[in-house]
């Protein structure tokens, strides 16, 4: 059966809910209300694809993100989701015709990422990767796996006299960010940004998802980490330090401790690694591996449209630095 494409406000979010927690492929990002939280309305919005059963339930999911460009909807990657899926309950389906269908009713996509490489000529496919550490093993032999350096470092981090607390207020958090990290980001990071992250933020906790922890040195909040866990997989989702943090390796001791405390468990750490070769060193320095996942382009636009999407990614950026 072919999917079919609705509309948000046509879905059914519990049998949206129900299909990505009992696939084959569960992933925290796909669930509707992780999604309402990454695309809120003015400027963002997501339809799906879905296919039923003969009794009405979904079998199958696919989620589009949409974001308004240059006054039309567009596919575009959110925030704090790096990749989706097709979701779905039989092993044996394949999903490459729901992009197939995802290409046909939208013209232009930018950066949509999923965990398979769909074989369509139509699209221009770039391999991706994000860093994963299975913690089933006991805590010794993960301890192992660290890099000398990381070894190191994380003694010295354990000489400092960090204080660590569970705290569920992001605006530390924010700051640190804000103060120490969003500068050095190419064409800074608009304000929306960080409200879409504590309304993220807000509904993990709702759901008991939510793992918020900062580093304290005399007092003073110098690192912190929003971790997020769901179906066995427990997600770096965003975190920061000060230059205090950075030189007493307070990242570092926050996620040895989680990982000692979450050794021998059947867990996945997703540090969530960024294309960037110095933040992806870091991660594999834990004894991290890679998996792949790909990020999908095509255009179809006409010239004017080109120029159109071209003048708003431009004025986009403008903003963002003023």
């Amino acid at each position: 059966m072919a999917p079919t494409l609705l509309r948000r406000s046509q879905l059914d979010p519990h049998a949206w809910d129900d299909c990505v927690a009992s696939a084959i492929n569960p992933l925290l990002y796909g669930y509707s209300w992780y999604l309402d939280a990454v695309l809120p309305a003015p400027n963002w919005q997501w339809q799906a694809l879905v296919q039923t059963d003969e009794q009405g339930r979904y079998t199958a999911v696919m989620p589009i993100p949409l974001r308004r460009k240059a006054g039309q909807w567009v596919v575009h990657q959110p925030l704090f989701c790096p990749f989706l899926d097709v979701f779905r309950r039989d092993a044996q389906l394949d999903p490459t015709p729901f992009v197939a269908a995802l290409v046909q009713r939208f013209r232009y996509g930018s950066r949509l990422a999923v965990r398979f490489r769909p074989a369509l000529a139509t699209l221009t496919v770039q391999p991706r990767t994000t860093h994963v550490l299975d913690l089933s093993a006991g805590y010794a032999q993960l301890l192992a796996h660290y890099t000398p350096d990381r070894r190191l470092n994380r003694q010295r981090a354990y000489r400092h006299p960090w204080q660590c607390i569970d705290d569920p207020n992001p605006e530390p958090l924010l700051t640190l960010f804000r103060q120490h990290h969003a500068h050095t980001i190419d064409g800074g990071v608009a304000d929306w940004a960080y409200t879409i992250l504590r309304q993220l933020t807000g509904e993990l906790h709702k759901r008991g998802l939510a793992t918020l922890q900062y580093a304290q040195l005399d007092g003073q909040i110098e690192a912190g980490m929003l971790l997020a866990t769901s179906n066995g997989r427990t997600i770096y989702l965003f975190n920061a330090a000060s230059e205090t943090g950075r030189r007493g390796n307070a990242r570092t001791l926050l996620l040895d401790q989680y990982i000692r405390e979450h050794a021998g468990q059947p867990i996945v750490f997703d540090f969530e690694s960024p294309e960037k070769p110095s933040i992806a060193a870091f991660y594999r320095s834990f004894g991290a591996q890679e998996e792949s996942y790909f990020s999908l382009r095509w255009n179809r636009l006409t010239v004017a449209e080109r120029w159109l999407v071209a003048v708003s990614r431009w004025l986009c950026k403008r903003l963002r630095r003023d």
